[in-house]
């Protein structure tokens, strides 16, 4: 019975809304206080309905599909959009796209007093090592940049199996 009550006032109120002059902010609360989706929906759309013409106009459904067809975009000969379910689990692969890797070749070699390696490239760039552990690397050899995730650099070479954690200098 109390549900029957609930919605027959929730009904009412909908016309109510959507014939008298109430302020929009009031409807909206009328609305707002409704549980089912499918009314509270409904509610909301017939307050745009009655704010959206002049005052003492009401809007016909005909003028609303009119209006709501004018508004609707020309579709494209763009590729549809993939659902969120088509994309689980390829996220990284678009990003993948990116360039995440730079082929640079050694112009120097140093090390600091704590034996990490400082290495300059033929770009210009100039990278630190971090951390202390052994990495051969000669003046005039190929080495590959790679990002790794949390702005994380590798160091790697094609001849070897090893890498090492590097940050950028300059």
């Amino acid at each position: 019975m109390k549900y029957v009550l609930a919605i027959c006032s929730a009904l009412l109120s909908v016309s109510a809304a959507a014939d008298s002059k109430i302020p929009v902010h009031q409807a909206v609360e009328l609305c707002r206080a409704e549980q089912n989706a499918l009314r509270r929906l409904t509610c909301y759309d017939a307050i745009s309905l009655t704010s959206a013409t002049t005052p003492g106009v009401k809007a016909l459904p005909s003028q609303a599909n009119e209006r709501a067809q004018q508004a609707t975009v020309k579709p494209t000969t763009a590729k549809p959009a993939k659902s969120d379910d088509d994309r689980f689990g390829l996220e990284h692969k678009e990003q993948a796209d990116a360039d995440e890797t730079l082929r640079v070749t050694v112009k120097n070699v140093s090390y600091t007093p704590r034996k990490e390696l400082i290495v300059e490239f033929d770009n210009g760039q100039r990278w630190r090592q971090i951390g202390s552990d052994y990495y051969a690397i000669a003046v005039g050899q190929q080495h590959t940049i790679k990002r790794g995730v949390l702005n994380a650099f590798f160091l790697a070479n094609d001849n070897n199996n090893r890498t090492i954690r590097i940050k950028r200098e300059q």
